[in-house]
């Protein structure tokens, strides 16, 4: 009997930490146009800065039709939107913003 208890408990952590695990923080970020649509097939990079300023590329999203994407948070994580592309494959509009600590939601208003 005490050997199905020591079972037991160990299952029940071992569901509670997948549960966190699946629940993990994370940050939707929403991306529009200048004109106030959303920018659809926007490339979006999470980005940090790392030792000697070299850039880190931490995760990249393509927002929805309804112009957002989800993140894992990672503090100090910046996001830089790209959306469009002129005959040079430059892109268009570009924005970018640096989410505070706490945020769940960030926002990115394109420009030129």
């Amino acid at each position: 009997m005490k050997c199905f208890a020591t079972a037991s408990t160990v299952l029940s952590l071992m569901m509670t930490a997948l549960s966190a695990a699946a629940s993990a923080a994370t940050l939707t970020v929403t991306v529009t146009l200048p004109n106030g649509s959303p920018a659809k097939h926007a490339f979006v990079r999470m980005w940090k800065m790392g030792a000697n300023y070299s850039i880190l590329s931490l995760e990249t999203e393509t927002t929805n039709g309804s112009g957002k994407a989800t993140f894992k948070i990672r503090p100090g994580a910046c996001l830089k939107a790209e959306f469009g592309s002129d005959s040079g494959g430059r892109p268009l509009y570009i924005g970018h913003t640096c989410p505070k600590g706490g945020d769940k939601t960030a926002a990115i208003t394109l420009s030129k």
